[in-house]
């Protein structure tokens, strides 16, 4: 409950870098989220990197689901950012490791994470790829 506040202020940062800066951003909705996946720890998973057990570095939040096909579950993330001043560390491995762990202990078929902030997007690719991921698809959008 306590990492939710540092957690927005990142969630802000995260926002201003990418391609999502020219929408709202609501820190309520951003809290009762912060509320929901606590008060749902078996859909929900969260977890920060902190620098020196002080503060928040990066985050992760991801979920379970099922297929919209079947009843095999995937886990996917929601976010995962590390603040500009803190990559190339080893917060992001760290974090898709411990949310690989959490999958598997829920039984999920597979990891499908994304990116569609367009932060780094190829610095994001090579880590997946590092991390065991294939691509297996695209993320589009256009400016209405």
């Amino acid at each position: 409950m306590a990492d939710i506040e540092p957690m927005i202020t990142l969630g802000e940062k995260m926002h201003e870098e990418s391609n999502f800066k020219h929408l709202n951003l609501d820190r309520q909705k951003l809290t009762e989220l912060g509320y929901f996946a606590i008060a749902n720890p078996d859909i929900y998973y969260a977890i920060v990197a902190e620098d020196e057990n002080k503060c928040i570095k990066g985050m992760f939040v991801g979920l379970i689901t099922e297929y919209y096909f079947g009843k095999d579950l995937m886990a996917t993330d929601l976010l995962v950012y590390v603040d500009k001043s803190k990559r190339g560390a080893m917060a992001s491995v760290l974090m898709f490791k411990e949310f690989e762990k959490w999958a598997t202990r829920k039984n999920a078929k597979e990891v499908r994470p994304a990116t569609s902030t367009g932060i780094e997007i190829e610095r994001t690719r090579k880590l997946y790829r590092h991390l065991g991921y294939e691509v297996s698809g695209n993320t589009f959008r256009k400016v209405l």
